[in-house]
Order: C-alpha cells, then structure tokens, then sequence
C-alpha cells in the first residue's frame, strides 16, 4: 500500500489494484499532440509558431505537448484506458522538459514499476 498524489487529491494504492480511471484531460492532451504533430509532419504547418499562432497559444506550450507525442504505445494505451500510475497527470507531463524518447526510461520516469 502507498498513498500517491495526483494533483490536489491524494490516493491509496494497494498493489497498484487500483481500479481504472479516465483522465478526459490527459487523453485529451495526448490526442492535441497528436494532432498538432500529424499537422506538422504532413506539411499543413510549417512550423511550432504556426501552430500556436493558429490556436493562441504560446509557442513553448506547444512544443511541450507536441513532444508527448513520442509517448510509449503502451503508455498511451494505459492512458485511454485508465491504466495509468494514479500520479500521472495532463499537468506532470507537461511538466517533462525532456522527456526521454527510451520508451523505457519512459516509463521508469513517469513512475511505471
């Protein structure tokens, strides 16, 4: 048993037993970088600024959630499934200025055992 800390809310988890738990905000996150790299990638952009220009936002901001795009299949699996660590947020991913393209330090970084 560990008590783990996702966002304001803190959780107990036993044996990582914990039943599953959509987080609309992160998938929809991971769907954004998706979109914004598939943008990128077929040319409809050319570059981050256009892409933030396009929807007001902050170049830096895109470039954090383009990079989660890279994210492990099986990561992103997890996420849409709800499988994810309990402390796994939309906000601590962002949080990753460099975050690794190993898929297994992936993993050992956004705390999966």
């Amino acid at each position: 048993m560990r008590m783990k800390r996702r966002s304001i809310e803190m959780r107990m988890v036993i044996d990582d037993a914990a039943p599953a738990r959509i987080n609309p905000t992160l998938i929809k996150t991971l769907a954004k970088a998706q979109s914004w790299y598939d943008d990128f990638v077929s040319g409809r952009v050319a570059t981050l600024v256009d892409i933030a220009a396009r929807h007001g936002m902050d170049r830096g901001y895109v470039s954090r959630v383009i990079s989660l795009a890279f994210l492990a299949p099986d990561i992103v699996e997890d996420i849409v499934s709800g499988r994810q660590p309990a402390d796994l947020t939309a906000q601590k991913l962002l949080r990753q200025t460099h975050l690794p393209l190993n898929w297994e330090e992936q993993k050992r970084l956004l705390g999966y055992r």
